[in-house]
């Protein structure tokens, strides 16, 4: 499945959906899930850093530093890179058990399926 990042990064209710009950076939695919975009994060995460390096001051960027436009060119364009992932679509039926806020079912609109 094709995600952009910016959907993945910061992305609280994966972890949220984690700790709700669902059948076992289901948590399975969420686990798979959280692996797959782990992975996404841990480069993306990698990649964030070297551009605070390149344009930051002493390991950080503010709106103060010198490449402070640069840096938001860039972290825009690796936010909306797109990235395949591994993961079977949840069915929203499968997860009537859990007790999910709307802004989370929002928030994992990518990954559930009708």
């Amino acid at each position: 499945m094709k995600v952009k990042l910016a959907v993945l990064v910061n992305n609280q209710a994966l972890q949220t959906l984690m700790e709700q009950p669902m059948p076992s076939a289901t948590a399975f695919r969420v686990v798979k899930a959280i692996k797959s975009v782990g992975t996404e994060l841990e480069a993306f995460d990698e990649t964030r850093k070297k551009l605070i390096e390149k344009y930051g001051e002493d390991g950080e960027i503010s709106e103060k530093s010198k490449g402070w436009k640069k840096f938001v060119e860039e972290y825009n364009s690796l936010i909306n890179e797109e990235v395949d992932i591994e993961v079977k679509k949840i069915k929203a039926s499968s997860l009537a058990k859990a007790e999910i806020s709307p802004s989370d079912l929002l928030a994992l609109e990518w990954l559930l399926d009708e």
